[in-house]
């Protein structure tokens, strides 16, 4: 049988009301974060830069930019044209969710929280 001595705090580093806290505090610095991640941008370019688009740290795509030589080339090989720019946008978002990750782990300490991106 366990008994508890008057007085005493269960075993741990703190209360509830500490843990609490601490989670609140956390919270609000990964609002500021993701408020943050809207002004924060990556570029990715393809095709010798025929082809650049700009994503923000919430992968929102911002701006897509067509060189006139492919734009030129476009009109005989759109298919080209097509996986250019989704081979810079996947490339963007890939960059943006590295930026997000890097963001919050100063947050989470490395500690990957499901559901958090």
């Amino acid at each position: 049988m366990v008994r508890k001595l008057k007085g005493t705090k269960p075993a741990g580093n703190g209360s509830q009301a500490d843990i609490v806290k601490q989670a609140q505090a956390m919270q609000q610095q990964m609002l500021q974060i993701q408020e943050e991640l809207k002004t924060k941008e990556v570029n990715s370019s393809v095709g010798g830069g025929a082809v650049t688009v700009k994503v923000n740290g919430q992968k929102e795509l911002i701006e897509v930019k067509l060189s006139d030589e492919i734009i030129k080339e476009a009109a005989t090989d759109k298919e080209m044209l097509e996986d250019l720019i989704l081979s810079a946008v996947k490339d963007a978002m890939a960059q943006a969710d590295e930026l997000a990750e890097s963001e919050m782990s100063k947050v989470t300490g490395g500690l990957n929280i499901p559901g958090l991106f």
